[in-house]
């Protein structure tokens, strides 16, 4: 999802239903037609939608009548992004989820994943508080598969990384229109590492040994992006492996080290340029500080990652 927020008061299960598959991927929408009596309906659907991007993700707000989402295997495209889709359930009735055989009942105070490149349902009754999270598998870089393996699971959010995660969701919910710009990528940045500490706690001496090396490798890298001799070298040689060692490892996290790095560069430079406080910092000065000191090598950087430039992005505030 891009651009800004979207809002919507008493949305018809047609508008929940575009609403939905905008800002994550095509879905269908039904709502259950309770009758009278006398066979007339007995009252009208109605859903109030909020939903924004918070950094790289789509956080969206449903409340309302009880309805039915469905993934179906012929609206899945291969040209769809692949996604994850995070939910949290403050409804006073149990939502039904169901995907790949896995059913459970979600109550309030309950998350439950959907794996969106696979077919699935999830039922909310009357009543329907539901925030919702889309976030590409690639922000959870290795873990996306630990964070998929728990589709159509509950998981109870009264204590620990949970509770928290549950908490800055709320709060997210509540707050959408205030985010925009440095606010919100950092609301993003917060919203991946809650997601990350939420749904992969592993018992001890569960944790895969390569996993844990490359959380290790990212997280003493992002504390040294201002060295601008951080490189494959040097980061192998601070953990003690090879480079070829350290190349493999990031392979099987789907993005090469080199490009992930310029990644993590990028964005928080784009994230200071887009912050009026960093007005009184040349460029140079804002690059530098993440380890970049090549403006010719920025500019190109920039243009290919956002496909806008310096200048651009301190003008579009």
């Amino acid at each position: 999802m891009s651009g800004g927020a979207l809002h919507v008061h008493q949305a018809t299960v047609g508008e929940l239903q575009t609403a939905a598959s905008t800002v994550l991927a095509p879905l269908a929408v039904t709502a259950p037609r309770a009758l009278t009596s006398t066979g007339v309906e007995a009252g009208a659907f109605r859903a109030d939608i909020d939903a924004a991007a918070v950094g790289r993700a789509a956080v969206a707000r449903i409340r309302g009548s009880g309805h039915l989402v469905e993934r179906s295997a012929r609206a899945i495209s291969s040209t769809d992004p692949e996604l994850l889709k995070i939910t949290l359930h403050r409804s006073p009735e149990p939502a039904a989820a169901d995907q790949g055989g896995t059913q459970s009942r979600a109550h309030s105070g309950d998350f439950v994943v959907f794996d969106m490149t696979r077919p699935y349902r999830l039922a909310v009754a009357d009543g329907c508080d539901v925030m919702a999270v889309g976030i590409s598998r690639t922000e959870l870089g290795r873990h996306a598969d630990t964070v998929a393996a728990r589709a159509a699971r509950r998981l109870p959010a009264d204590s620990g990384a949970q509770a928290v995660l549950a908490t800055f969701l709320q709060g997210l919910g509540s707050h959408l229109d205030e985010l925009a710009g440095p606010a919100q990528a950092h609301a993003g940045d917060a919203l991946v590492a809650l997601l990350l500490a939420a749904f992969t706690e592993t018992e001890p001496g569960r944790m895969d040994t390569a996993t844990e090396l490359v959380d290790r490798i990212r997280v003493y890298v992002l504390a040294n992006l201002s060295d601008p001799s951080l490189c494959v070298d040097s980061v192998a040689a601070a953990h003690g492996i090879s480079a070829r060692q350290l190349h493999r490892l990031f392979r099987h996290t789907g993005i090469p080290f080199a490009a992930w790095l310029r990644g993590e560069r990028l964005a928080r430079i784009r994230r200071d340029l887009l912050d009026p406080a960093q007005d009184g910092r040349t460029t140079a000065a804002v690059a530098a500080r993440w380890g970049l000191h090549d403006p010719r090598h920025l500019a190109r950087a920039l243009k290919s990652q956002y496909g806008t430039t310096a200048r651009d992005l301190r003008r579009e505030r």
